[in-house]
């Protein structure tokens, strides 16, 4: 119950903002009780925290079916990347505000599994392009894994204003193209530019 609970807030504060959510209306969406939902989690903080939970260990789940599933260092990124799109694609703006703000405590245990989460998948798929001779090898993996991770927190913070009139898939997408167009050995360039997308993913 508590799962069924959790994926119902995450699809009401990725559409509405967190801020915005209260009990009851999580208890409407789900036909249930005030009471019920109280059985499991003891207020709105806690709900907020069990469902960010719920959410990364999902995305993790989803990474590693994507990262056992397809052998090819750029694919593996491509796919991730439709999936991470897909995902957010209808993401409240205030949603990671709201987060940082009111709940901050969880903000920061999402911030850091994020952050921890990526940076490994991202050295071992570095590592992989390079053993691959799709990356370059002498591209230096700590700094091009910090790179990209502050392109990711660009993706997702609302407030730069540079960025202000890109969805977050358009910036994604930049994301993908810059970091691919960075690593890329010549054979690698020539796979992306031969791989026709069935995604949202387009090399510039």
């Amino acid at each position: 119950m508590l799962d069924k609970i959790c994926a119902a807030s995450e699809k009401l504060f990725m559409r509405y903002g967190i801020k915005s959510i209260t009990m009851d209306d999580v208890a409407k969406d789900l036909g249930i009780s005030k009471k019920t939902i109280y059985q499991y989690v003891t207020d709105k903080d806690d709900l907020v925290k069990k469902t960010i939970i719920l959410h990364v260990q999902t995305m993790d789940v989803l990474c590693q079916k994507v990262i056992q599933s397809e052998e090819n260092a750029i694919l593996q990124i491509l796919k991730i990347a439709d999936m991470m799109i897909s995902m957010h694609k209808e993401m409240n703006q205030s949603l990671l505000f709201d987060l940082k703000k009111y709940h901050a405590e969880t903000y920061q245990m999402f911030t850091e599994h994020r952050e921890n989460t990526i940076v490994k998948e991202l050295i071992d798929n570095i590592q992989l392009g390079i053993n691959q001779g799709i990356y370059r090898s002498d591209i230096n993996i700590g700094v091009t894994t910090g790179f990209y991770m502050v392109l990711v927190e660009a993706c997702l913070d609302t407030s730069l204003q540079a960025l202000s009139n890109l969805s977050f898939g358009e910036k994604y997408n930049y994301l993908i193209d810059y970091h691919m167009n960075a690593i890329c050995t010549p054979k690698g360039l020539q796979f992306l530019k031969e791989f026709k997308p069935t995604s949202t993913f387009q090399l510039q």
